[in-house]
């Protein structure tokens, strides 16, 4: 099979799972930050305003009522009840203008609202009475959760076709299906899709691929179409417009490297830059007309005492039992070891991808709660998935190689035969297992096992792992009866 039909292959893999895993994980909800998200989209369609008084009432009130779908009913026989955060998922008036805002970002609202539209319109012509057609639960959520699953699915097989370029498409395939199972992507894909992160997931991968592709073409329109989908980071998920700095620093110091004849003209380079900042304020002026609009400024004002950096929050952010990286998702480690090798290689791509997830742990270090709230896993990091996909794809690739070549010096097989052929095992088995970790993990979550906000030890998850297969089999039971 040759190289470009083995990737179509593995993109077609990697759609059929998850297609086949909707039916039984895809909750149609609304909870959380999704309040925030959702509330401008309802009301903008349904009220043809934007005042979101009546949204954040309604939400935080019916979010068990409205919900549908197979964990929802897993969910009532549970102990967990979702909560709602008094800071952000209540109507709050702004002091200068006196509207009721939402402090979340426009982007994920946007992306919703074509299938969201056509639920409405789908709605209203089947002739259900005009309470049924209010924006609230059925069509309308299965709507924003049908689109997350299609922005979570594109932000994988974007990171797929960045992987497999640094690495062979076995190893990029199962790098990719370790970000949709072993990490919290998978948990902001099907039981929270309210969420903003599959969107940031998806523009983060977008916009590394474009750069990685497109990488000192010194042309305007490449640094235009640079500059929009920086934007759309920014529509997204507000700091992730962090992740264009590594790719801009890497730009700047091809610029600066290039002499004589090869050098770039100063008015060439006032063009790529004029041309880039344009597409991102282009992208970004939804949100600031937003910001404009409910705040009397283009931005947003945020309580004081949110925002802070503390050592704590740097170190917790990828150590603490309290939703730490490494420790909620120990996959992570391995593709940060990838990253490590890659930049010996590729040393633009690797150093950018390290220097984006650095970002992404220094800016979440800046928040007060920097372990996520009621979080599950470090969800603020789900934007750098395209970068640990690329590290995990390297390791990956490392550790077949290792082991064939372990196993040829051990003699324990004839080399070229055997050995390869047992390390082609390793890639699966590496992905499969952090993946049934999470997978349960994430059902520990789900049904209340654990807590949401706290510190939760490893060995209190590894103790629950057996526990929460029986507690499944035992919901599976009363659902079906």
């Amino acid at each position: 099979m040759s190289p470009n039909s083995s990737r179509r292959v593995a993109e077609w893999r990697i759609l059929l799972g998850l297609a086949v895993a909707a039916p039984f994980l895809l909750t149609c909800w609304v909870h959380g930050d999704g309040i925030g998200y959702v509330a401008y989209l309802r009301s903008a369609v349904i009220d043809r305003d934007l005042d979101l008084r009546d949204e954040f009432e309604h939400l935080a009130s019916h979010i068990e009522s409205d919900a549908s779908g197979l964990p929802a009913r897993l969910l009532r026989r549970s102990s967990h009840r979702p909560g709602i955060d008094s800071t952000f998922q209540v109507p709050k008036t702004d002091p200068v203008t006196g509207r009721v805002t939402s402090s979340y970002s426009i982007g994920p609202a946007l992306a919703w609202a074509p299938a969201y539209l056509i639920a409405h319109a789908v709605t209203r012509a089947r002739g259900v009475p005009d309470r049924s057609a209010d924006g609230y639960g059925g069509l309308y959520y299965l709507a924003i959760a049908l689109s997350t699953l299609g922005l979570g699915a594109a932000s994988l097989l974007l990171s797929f076709r960045i992987a497999s370029a640094v690495a062979p498409p076995g190893a990029a395939f199962w790098s990719v299906f370790a970000m949709a199972w072993a990490t919290p992507l998978v948990y902001y894909l099907y039981l929270a899709p309210s969420y903003g992160h599959a969107l940031g997931a998806c523009a983060a991968a977008a916009f590394l691929l474009h750069w990685w592709t497109t990488r000192h073409a010194d042309r305007p329109l490449v640094s235009f179409r640079s500059g929009l989908l920086a934007g759309l980071m920014f529509l997204a998920r507000w700091n992730d417009l962090l992740l264009a700095l590594p790719a801009l620093v890497a730009e700047v110091l091809h610029w600066a490297r290039r002499r004589g004849p090869e050098a770039t003209p100063p008015r060439r380079m006032l063009s790529c830059a004029g041309a880039g900042l344009l597409g991102v304020a282009l992208a970004a002026s939804p949100q600031l007309l937003i910001w404009q609009y409910f705040h009397g400024r283009p931005w947003i004002r945020y309580p004081t005492p949110y925002i802070g950096f503390t050592p704590e929050g740097l170190w917790g952010t990828l150590l603490s039992a309290r939703h730490g990286l490494l420790v909620w998702t120990p996959v992570a480690l391995l593709a940060i070891a990838g990253l490590v090798v890659l930049a010996r290689r590729e040393r633009e791509l690797g150093l950018v991808c390290l220097a984006s997830l650095a970002l992404l742990v220094i800016s979440n270090s800046m928040v007060r709660d920097w372990w996520g709230g009621a979080s599950f896993g470090m969800r603020r990091l789900v934007s750098g998935t395209p970068c640990l996909a690329v590290g995990l794809a390297v390791f990956l690739d490392r550790a077949r190689a290792a082991l064939a070549r372990w196993r040829a010096r051990a003699g324990s097989a004839a080399p070229g035969r055997a050995a390869p052929g047992a390390a082609a095992w390793s890639a699966p088995a590496i992905a499969l297992a952090f993946s049934v970790w999470n997978l349960l993990l994430l059902a520990q979550y789900a049904l209340g096992m654990i807590s949401h906000s706290g510190p939760v030890p490893l060995a209190t998850i590894a103790a629950n792992q057996p526990r929460v297969v029986a507690r499944l089999l035992e919901l599976a039971g009363e659902v079906a009866r």
